[in-house]
């Protein structure tokens, strides 16, 4: 059924080819960590009185230590919510992702690490001062000077 010596050589077959396969293995990078695709990145902006502020700028910023991996810009929605996809390309477990909300010129920030096999990230951000709101008393003081100062130059310029 077999020639002699056939064995032999089916053997000395497999012992190159375990040893390819480790000398292949020696050589390929060292980051078995990285991953193709992209994390995701979400949160919501809000207020100190926890209201969402609409329409603020959020940058986030995908670093490899000092290194900027990965930037996106996005805009806050009707929620005060956000959500964007950064390290298109590779990213890694233990990069830093830090996200920035700015908002009337002032800015807050705050970041989480890449945990394994996790892409997705949650970075919530909270302004230190309060909107004012049509319902608070703040709110109604300035809507109801705006409509005196209103009042007071049409009935001037009526008067004319």
């Amino acid at each position: 059924m077999f020639k002699r010596g056939t064995g032999v050589r089916v053997a000395a077959c497999i012992m190159v080819c375990v040893v390819a396969l480790a000398c292949l293995a020696m050589i390929a990078p060292k980051s078995v960590s990285a991953r193709p695709g992209f994390v995701i990145v979400d949160g919501n902006v809000t207020d100190a009185g926890g209201r969402p502020l609409v329409g603020a700028s959020v940058v986030v910023v995908m670093m490899n230590g000092a290194t900027p991996v990965d930037t996106k810009t996005t805009t806050t929605d009707g929620d005060g919510f956000y959500t964007v996809q950064v390290g298109l390309d590779v990213w890694e477990t233990g990069y830093t992702v830090t996200s920035t909300a700015t908002f009337n010129s002032v800015q807050t920030s705050d970041s989480a690490t890449i945990v394994d096999d996790f892409p997705f990230l949650t970075i919530d951000l909270q302004f230190e001062f309060e909107i004012p709101q049509f319902g608070s008393i703040l709110g109604f003081v300035a809507a109801a000077g705006l409509v005196g100062v209103v009042a007071v130059v049409f009935l001037t310029r009526k008067g004319k």
